[in-house]
């Protein structure tokens, strides 16, 4: 197991092509950062380490990534076709295909889910299309299963998909409410792509999980991602009512990433904009800009957090940076809004990656909700979509 690494560098959007040319071919590439056609410069990433065992833990507590390299790797191998078989299903729903068509063939003749009909939400204009579907035994009243594709960002210049599979009404949050039917929309999310037993059926990560938060958990609320290159999530945090954090798994192909505690984030750009006048007043201290970060819809922020190379350059010098590749994993603390992990990611490579993201609950019925003693701060709700 390895943390990101603060040796990690950074070069800037007009690098010369001969110093790119040269890290190559020292085996450090210059990984260009690019997301919807902002240039956030040049990651080089650093040599992997160790981390100790006692700081696995003293990460999650701090609300720190930890960054688990390698321990999905041997668990990959026997599902390398099912794996190819989905990047082909995101390349054909890029190009159209219906995907309630593809729900109803995947389920036909196994038994367990019934596929019940499919809606798209036209105020929604990130969703592609809902497909709804009921387990077998579920009682009458149960709120529907259901499995949405939607666009990660409403721009043409990111083609990035993802499936996210949860129950009830989606507009009041009902996924919180039941973890029964959680259960059964993660069977669903397995059903449909048989990959979940990458994470979902990994007894150590599991066990980690136990050690971190402490008590036994479930991982629910299962989101399947396609990011292409040159696409990916803006700065946001998962930080959900009942929700302990979240264990993002890198299944083929590769990712970038920012991530850090908030406060630490407020930091960083509080040191960014107390440089410039039209920044100061609004985010030119730590407390403004901590505050500030309730909302990261105001463009000026957005701008700093999303498409500022020179806020991009502080954070990898402060060792907030990482790549991913596949068979890492990386577990993302959500103790409270407050207290959580904020991440960003960049599609990276030559073609489009898969991974799978779960947030991560208490198991027990009677823990549901409740503070453990190493996760003793109440989540609060996520800021804004990525």
């Amino acid at each position: 197991m390895t943390a990101p690494d603060p040796a990690c560098r950074w070069l800037p959007p007009r690098a010369p092509a001969s110093l790119r040319t040269a890290l190559a071919r020292a085996g450090t590439p210059a990984i260009p950062l690019v997301r919807r056609g902002a240039h956030h410069g040049y990651l080089v990433p650093a040599a992997e380490g160790p981390l100790p065992a006692a700081d696995v833990l003293a990460r999650w507590r701090s609300d720190r990534p930890v960054l688990l390299r390698g321990v999905l790797r041997a668990r990959i191998r026997p599902y390398r076709q099912a794996l190819g078989e989905t990047l082909r299903l995101f390349a054909r729903l890029r190009r159209g295909a219906r995907f309630f068509d593809w729900v109803i063939g995947r389920l036909a003749g196994q038994g367990v889910y019934q596929s019940v009909g499919s809606s798209i939400d036209l105020g929604d204009p990130r969703e592609v299309e809902k497909a709804f579907a009921r387990a077998r035994g579920a009682r009458r009243g149960d709120g529907d299963l259901w499995a949405k594709l939607a666009w990660i960002a409403h721009d043409p210049r990111d083609p990035s998909l993802r499936i996210r599979f949860s129950w009830g009404v989606e507009a009041l949050q009902e996924w919180h409410r039941d973890p029964r039917q959680a259960r059964r929309a993660d069977g669903l999310a397995a059903a449909l792509f048989p990959e979940c037993a990458v994470l979902g059926g990994h007894r150590l990560l599991f066990d980690l999980l136990r050690h971190l938060t402490g008590g036994p958990v479930r991982l629910s609320e299962r989101i399947v991602y396609n990011n292409v290159p040159g696409g990916g999530a803006v700065f946001h945090h998962d930080a959900e009512a009942t929700q302990l954090g979240v264990c993002f798994g890198q299944l083929a192909g590769e990712t970038a990433w920012l991530a850090l505690p908030r406060r630490e984030l407020a930091e960083v750009v509080a040191e960014v904009a107390h440089g410039r006048a039209t920044l100061r007043r609004f985010l030119g201290t730590p407390a403004r800009a901590f505050a500030a970060l309730k909302d990261t819809r105001e463009p000026r922020l957005d701008r700093l957090l999303n498409r500022d190379p020179v806020l991009t350059r502080r954070l990898v010098e402060r060792g907030a940076a990482f790549r991913m590749r596949a068979g890492d994993a990386v577990l993302l603390p959500s103790h409270s809004r407050e207290d959580v992990a904020w991440h960003s990611v960049f599609g990276i490579g030559r073609s489009p990656s898969l991974a799978h993201s779960y947030g991560i609950f208490a198991a027990a019925p009677s823990r549901h909700g409740r503070r453990s003693r190493a996760n003793p701060r109440a989540p609060g709700t996520h800021p804004r979509p990525p």
